[in-house]
């Protein structure tokens, strides 16, 4: 990522040199989603991060995305840093089972150790002072799920929430706003940064940003009928994974298109 003291919107977030690498401070900016690029203010600013997919279009299929920031080198080219990787998991092991309580639909695992102050981070639904107001918070996960019955990633006992979120608003742990999301259907994405952050802040707050526009996705994609191909496919799929079941089951689909 360029570092530049310039105060022009158009230019990359501004970094104060602090005491420790990774701690530079990150001035408030603007970014927007572009296809698998992430750019401050318009889509023909110069990259900041890159994503290995097409974050808003995926499908419930997808399991993982890579999330890599962009560096300049001095003769002027450009180099990728993977940095995080962007992780779904909607069923526990196998595919046959819940995904446990303890566990996250959503988390990011870090990439690299040369950014002191990332953390694995995981989404947890969390209390809301408000009645009917559905809040949720990035608090440390342990990816290895060393204490996990099921030997999957699952949430630090205890841990305390790195940001917390109500689906528009970031806050700190000391509940101050530090960013705004905004999204509407037609696929257009952006995160208003309003606080002061590290630069480990700032890349956790865009993989978490990441994780909810993979969710947003989701959520409002169309609803498509598959009819017998799709189930033919998902058969495939089964196969793949482990799963021998009869042909009655490709026949009750069958049926029942």
């Amino acid at each position: 990522m360029a570092e530049t003291n310039e105060s022009m919107g158009m230019d990359p977030p501004t970094y104060e040199v602090a005491s420790q690498p990774g701690q530079e401070l990150c001035q408030p900016t603007t970014l927007i989603l572009a296809a698998q690029s992430i750019h401050v203010m318009t889509p023909d600013s110069p990259p900041l991060y890159r994503l290995s997919l097409g974050i808003a279009d995926l499908t419930d299929i997808t399991t993982e995305v890579e999330l890599s920031r962009i560096e300049s080198r001095k003769d002027g080219t450009e180099r990728e840093r993977h940095i995080y990787d962007l992780l779904h998991m909607r069923l526990g092991p196998g595919g046959y089972t819940r995904l446990p309580s303890d566990s996250p639909k959503y988390h990011i695992k870090r990439q690299t150790r040369s950014i002191p102050g990332l953390q694995d981070l995981g989404m947890k639904k969390s209390h809301s002072l408000i009645p009917g107001k559905k809040r949720f918070a990035a608090v440390p996960v342990d990816v290895y799920g060393k204490t996990s019955k099921v030997g999957i990633t699952n949430f630090v006992k205890g841990a305390e929430a790195v940001f917390t979120t109500d689906g528009h608003e970031w806050a700190d742990s000391q509940g101050n706003s530090v960013a705004i999301m905004h999204d509407n259907e037609d696929k257009q994405h952006s995160l208003v940064v309003t606080a002061t952050l590290t630069r480990a802040q700032f890349h956790m707050l865009v993989a978490l940003w990441c994780c909810h526009v993979w969710e947003y996705g989701l959520a409002h994609a169309e609803k498509v009928h598959e009819g017998i191909d799709g189930v033919r496919r998902k058969m495939a799929m089964a196969k793949d994974f482990g799963f021998r079941g009869g042909s009655s089951i490709l026949s009750a689909g069958a049926g029942s298109v």
